[in-house]
């Protein structure tokens, strides 16, 4: 479920899309087979799984919210500094999916892919239907959105004056 929120922030739309994919995964499972060599058959079996939700949820979005295009997103705003800087440890996990959740489909599901499921951008492409340069062009939308939003919302909240996240992302 935690994998199908990342992508579709319904709720009900999310239950849907576990449930199609468990019924994939229930409908295949003598399919499966340990083609990897590793020797924990559950972290495959899990990695198996992880990748059925993952292509339902990609399915789903295709199919029921058509894809946004590249330029949906207002440009202002969205150069990003030659510096990166690293997250810091006081950025909790809901904020950052609250944050997420409020991109456009197509950049949040590319985001997701690249940047925490670990696609690559040539497979995301094949996978969402779209160029890889395309991919690639969503990522750095997204991310630059999400930078924004996450310096924006960590720059307001003090705690005695001092700034708790100086910089993210």
């Amino acid at each position: 479920m935690k994998i199908a929120y990342r992508y579709i922030t319904n709720y009900d739309e999310a239950m849907e899309v576990v449930q199609d994919s468990f019924l994939k995964i229930f409908n295949n499972l003598l399919n499966f087979s340990n083609k990897t060599g590793n020797n924990n058959l559950e972290q495959v079996l899990l990695a198996w799984m992880k990748k059925i939700v993952v292509n339902t949820t990609i399915d789903f979005m295709r199919r029921d919210k058509p894809l946004a295009p590249l330029d949906d997103i207002n440009q202002q705003g969205l150069s990003l500094s030659s510096d990166v800087l690293s997250a810091d440890s006081g950025l909790l996990y809901k904020e950052l999916l609250a944050e997420l959740g409020k991109l456009p489909p197509s950049y949040r599901a590319v985001f997701n892919l690249y940047a925490i499921d670990g696609y690559k951008h040539k497979e995301i492409a094949q996978m969402m239907g779209i160029t890889t340069g395309g991919v690639k062009a969503m990522y750095f939308k997204a991310r630059g959105i999400l930078q924004k939003r996450v310096n924006t919302l960590f720059n307001n909240k003090t705690e005695d004056g001092v700034c708790l996240m100086p910089a993210m992302i």
